[in-house]
């Protein structure tokens, strides 16, 4: 199955080295920290993400997901993407009795935490607030 992708947000002045420094869940919702580096090496970034009502989420290291990088659709300039198809979510839905509580939820949807390092899908019914920082 080909993944669909677009990518959501503002993008980067360049390629950067990135990486997730912080995952947090608890009872306001998840929260992820990305940190970057611009390559020339002269600001560094991050950009929080905060999902309110997340559904579930995995983390792997961008070196297993060649199935992701072979499909061409994730700039190297962007961090968050929304998949709009063939990504986990379609994957675990094409197994019987997996997200069976979460489709009652509501329409579910699927974003990609992209970094040069660490990734996470993240199944949320709702679009995650996105605030950056730069000048660290």
């Amino acid at each position: 199955m080909q993944i669909e992708a677009k990518p959501v947000g503002n993008l980067s002045a360049g390629r950067t080295e990135s990486d997730i420094s912080e995952v947090t869940l608890g009872r306001s919702g998840l929260r992820v920290l990305v940190e970057a580096l611009l390559v020339d090496g002269h600001e560094r970034y991050a950009v929080e993400l905060h999902f309110d009502a997340p559904r579930g989420f995995r983390y792997l290291d961008e070196g297993d997901l060649l199935r992701y990088w072979r499909s061409k659709v994730f700039s190297p300039c962007a961090h968050l993407f929304e998949i709009t198809s063939g990504g986990w979510l379609d994957q675990e839905r094409q197994c019987e009795g997996m997200l069976n509580t979460t489709d009652a939820v509501g329409t579910c949807r699927e974003w990609f935490i992209c970094t040069s390092n660490g990734c996470m899908n993240v199944l949320s019914v709702n679009e995650p607030l996105v605030r950056e920082f730069h000048d660290l």
